[in-house]
């Protein structure tokens, strides 16, 4: 796993084709989805860097986990939109966004990268929202 994104976020769940984790920024519920790659853990190889690059099985795999992030988030939070995004510009490593946005949070309706500084969650803020994907994904 890319360092920033270990150090930016709270491990979820790993599904069979996703690693699942939440980012430690409380102004909006976002997740981050990794591919699973389990030919490349125990390589020097580095990960895939685009969709595209993913075998057919992982990718479609990987993109139901993504939908199934994005309905379980929108349920929970009851946001006006999910945004879900794939940008390579600063973790070269594949990976995709999946944030709740709603009218009237901190940067509606601009996007949520290079807004200001993270406020990380205290405590155990998150926990009922990491429960809850978890639990969504398991079902």
């Amino acid at each position: 796993m890319n360092p920033r994104i270990e150090a930016d976020t709270f491990p979820v769940c790993t599904t069979a084709f996703s690693n699942v984790r939440l980012m430690n920024d409380k102004r909006w519920p976002w997740f981050i989805l990794l591919p699973n790659e389990p030919e490349r853990l125990n390589t020097e190889d580095a990960a895939s860097a685009e969709l595209h690059d993913l075998p057919e099985k992982l990718r479609t795999g990987f993109m139901g986990d993504v939908t199934r992030v994005s309905e379980l988030v929108k349920q929970h939070t009851q946001c006006k939109s999910v945004n879900i995004a794939m940008l390579g510009n600063v973790v070269p490593d594949l990976h995709c966004h999946v944030i709740a946005r709603e009218e009237g949070d901190i940067n509606w309706p601009s996007p949520v990268w290079g807004f200001e500084h993270a406020i990380a969650y205290s405590n155990d803020q998150p926990q009922a929202l990491i429960d809850f994907i978890k639990a969504g994904l398991a079902s």
